[in-house]
């Protein structure tokens, strides 16, 4: 180790090796199906929507009058 190299740690360089297919599963023969696209939620925004209303009605009166007692000091 003179002169200041440093032995290389492994010998053997990564060889890449393609894939191969096991022998015990059958070949596809026709393509993938067609994916269907991405599922319409437009009936859970409007329930979401719907509940967020219910919630802001009956909400906002309580936090009303809890801000009026508050600023009152009753």
């Amino acid at each position: 180790m003179s002169g200041g190299q440093v032995p290389e740690l492994h010998q053997h360089s990564y060889e890449h090796r393609r894939p191969r297919r096991p022998t015990h599963l059958p070949r596809r023969v026709e393509p993938p199906p067609e994916r269907s696209g991405p599922p319409d939620l437009t009936l859970f925004l409007y329930v979401g929507l719907g509940l967020l209303a219910i919630l802001a009605v009956v909400a906002v009166p309580y936090v009303v009058a809890y801000l009026i007692r508050w600023i009152t000091a009753g």
